[in-house]
């Protein structure tokens, strides 16, 4: 997908009680997976979102990319996106917050403090590992 300068991008929640789908922005401006981004790290560190247990980005009807927070004997966050293209455009771009269109680290650090990547042997999947248990759900 490379650069996306579409109106037709959507975040969504899905709620812990209800397993519906709420939508939480639509991207009509920017980068929508620095967005995507930047919303995933604010719901890992649960500063937001802390009635979703996972968050989408669609491209009209078309899912790209999901995350969500799962709890074994640790706290993971899963990836998961459409394509090889996506996932490299997840890796390579920074965070971008609502009506401030520049890639910049807001929550970058502060989820790498608390967050680590595990390898992961498929390509369009990204893991991560609260290793500090600091992270409540």
């Amino acid at each position: 997908m490379g650069n996306y300068w579409s109106n037709d991008f959507y975040i969504y929640g899905r709620k812990k009680d209800s397993d519906s789908y709420e939508i939480i922005d639509t991207l009509t401006e920017g980068n929508p997976m620095s967005r995507f981004k930047h919303e995933v790290y604010a719901y890992a560190l649960t500063k937001r979102y802390k009635d979703m247990k996972s968050l989408y980005l669609y491209w009209g009807s078309s899912r790209v990319a999901k995350a969500i927070m799962v709890r074994n004997d640790l706290l993971y966050l899963d990836l998961e996106f459409a394509s090889d293209e996506t996932a490299s455009d997840w890796d390579q771009c920074q965070e971008q917050i609502q009506k401030v269109y520049v890639d910049i680290s807001w929550l970058e650090k502060q989820f790498l403090d608390n967050w680590c990547p595990l390898d992961s042997e498929e390509s369009i999947k990204r893991k991560y590992e609260n290793y500090k248990l600091t992270i409540q759900t």
